[in-house]
Parts: structure tokens; C-alpha cells; sequence
């Protein structure tokens, strides 16, 4: 499109539709009445999901808030009992132990994420 006067000619060759021979108009089609209602039925159903949800996804993210404070609490009560004369092998298996609840915790963090995101996109 060189200038406005070959966009404007475009435009109204377009609009023309049919009765142009040279050129094959594309009619918009709208959907059944009945498509329609569906999709309306599915949004429907998907924010009423998401509405049901937010509570237990506000909860989800409190809980572990509450747990992340908890174990911060814990770890530092204990803190000045692990300053004596333990040595760094002494605290192998109390390191591990939070290495593997963390692992498991994010694990199934993961999996409840995956089937969340599943859920919301086959539903």
C-alpha cells in the first residue's frame, strides 16, 4: 500500500463482498446460537470455579507462610543448644532431615500446581 487512496480502494472492494467478479469476498460467519450459550455455560462454570477456589488458594499460600515461620521459630530456639561442642558431623542427620522435608515439600507442591494447571486446562 503505496497511499491512502489504495487502502481506501482496498477497503471498499471488501466491503463490496460478492458482487466484485475478481475477487472472492470472505463472509464472516457467527456462530450457532446454540455454540454460543455453550461457551457463555463453560466461562460460566470456570469462574464459578475460580471463585470457589481463591479461598482454598489463600489458605494453600497461609499455610505455608505459617509453616515457614514455624520452622524459622524452631530453628532458632534450638540455635543455642547447637553452639556447644556439637561438631558439623553431629548435625549431619538434623540437616538431612530438612533437606528431605524440603525436597518432599516441594514435590508436592509441584504435583498439586501440575494437576491444578491440568484441571483448569482440559476443563
Amino acid at each position: 500500500m503505496n497511499n491512502d487512496f489504495e487502502f481506501d480502494s482496498l477497503i471498499k472492494k471488501m466491503a463490496a463482498g460478492p458482487q466484485m467478479e475478481h475477487q472472492t469476498a470472505h463472509q464472516p460467519e457467527l456462530p450457532s446460537p446454540g455454540v454460543i450459550w455453550w461457551r457463555a455455560q463453560i466461562l460460566k462454570k470456570q469462574a464459578e470455579a475460580e471463585r470457589i477456589e481463591r479461598p482454598v488458594k489463600i489458605m494453600r499460600a497461609l499455610s505455608v507462610i505459617i509453616s515457614l515461620v514455624v520452622v524459622a521459630a524452631l530453628w532458632s530456639s534450638e540455635a543455642n543448644r547447637t553452639q556447644g561442642p556439637y561438631t558439623l558431623l553431629d548435625l549431619f542427620p538434623l540437616a538431612l532431615l530438612v533437606i528431605v522435608g524440603v525436597g518432599i515439600g516441594i514435590g508436592f507442591i509441584g504435583i498439586t500446581l501440575r494437576s491444578t494447571a491440568r484441571f483448569k486446562n482440559h476443563g
